[in-house]
């Protein structure tokens, strides 16, 4: 009997479409902070080849819209394509997993899941566009590192790392990195101040807080706030935690920037090192995420996430051996 092949695929745009019905995911942000998202794109110029003809869309939604369908608006075809795989992975998060309610660092472990596997999906769409492209087929690879093991649990959180190697033809071969400090929200966010100090002093200009929308009615993307813009009160005041309404997380582009937006626009695109920290290869990346500062106990990133836009190959990087860099502790009864 012969044997029959069957290709299975996965329509991103349909489970990605589904937030315009359900108003959720990328679509809060942009109803509020549109047009704030279009102008930060315009005065640094991500899409500098051909931004000088682009016009404001009417509708901050029509925008959206836009930047799903179209790769004009990126700095490289193939990052639109990655931009596509974090969108279905933070919609098919919120849809799966915000319901659940669970703690910070499981609900982080199943974002990083849905990275993953998104990232799988489009493994051949990438490969095939920059044969199209660079007329050379490349690699799009990624490692996930869960730290929390038995041994580690009570010194590691809901902390963790994101590496991004870029090793394109035209462009530099570069690996940037950012930490991230997941927090629960719903009408407020809280934060601890001291831990905000010692996020701030652990990842400098590389520190983020990942703020996960809880709300079950349109649902954001999770949302990024740089460590460094969060005003602290002074070490003298008796204050141990910061609040914020959901009103000022969603104010504008310095307040939450939603989690996909962030990495396709802050992370890959432009040469803008206030966003990101700079490594010249992936060893000192993983470093600077993974770090074990006791005096820093409670910033000890538990799942750590690296992406290669390009592949290993004549990159002086080895990201199959990155497990070396890492310590998984022996299952122990």
């Amino acid at each position: 009997m012969a044997k029959m092949n069957i290709t299975h695929t996965v329509d991103f745009d349909k489970d990605i479409y589904q937030m315009f019905k359900k108003k959720n995911g990328l679509a809060p942000f942009f109803q509020k902070s549109g047009r704030r998202f279009f102008e930060y794109m315009y005065d640094n110029k991500l899409y500098r080849h051909f931004f000088h003809f682009m016009e404001p869309p009417k509708t901050s939604i029509s925008f959206l819209r836009q930047l799903i369908n179209s790769s004009s608006y990126f700095d490289n075809e193939l990052f639109h394509i990655v931009f596509k795989a974090f969108l279905f992975a933070e919609t098919r998060f919120i849809e799966n997993y915000i319901p659940q309610n669970s703690h910070e660092e499981r609900l982080t472990g199943h974002l990083i899941s849905e990275f993953s596997s998104a990232l799988g999906i489009i493994k051949k769409s990438f490969a095939d566009k920059s044969y199209e492209m660079y007329n050379e087929k490349l690699e799009l690879d990624f490692f996930y590192a869960d730290l929390s093991s038995n041994k580690r649990e009570k010194i590691t959180g809901s902390d963790f790392g994101l590496i991004f190697h870029i090793n394109l033809p035209d462009y530099p071969n570069e690996v940037r990195a950012v930490v991230f400090q997941a927090k629960k929200f719903k009408n407020n966010a809280t934060i601890d101040i001291q831990q905000c100090r010692a996020l701030k002093e652990f990842g400098n200009k590389g520190a983020y807080y990942c703020f996960y929308d809880m709300e079950l009615k349109e649902t954001s993307s999770p949302l990024v706030v740089q460590a460094n813009r969060i005003l602290l009160p002074s070490e003298d005041e008796k204050v141990k935690s910061k609040s914020f309404s959901r009103d000022e997380i969603f104010n504008n582009w310095d307040g939450g920037i939603p989690l996909s937006v962030f990495l396709t626009f802050n992370l890959l695109s432009g040469e803008n090192e206030k966003y990101y920290k700079s490594f010249n290869n992936i060893w000192e990346a993983s470093n600077y995420v993974s770090k074990d500062n006791r005096e820093l106990a409670d910033i000890n990133p538990s799942k750590i996430f690296l992406v290669s836009l390009g592949g290993i190959k004549d990159s002086g990087q080895d990201i199959r051996n990155l497990s070396n860099v890492f310590n998984f502790s022996r299952f122990e009864d």
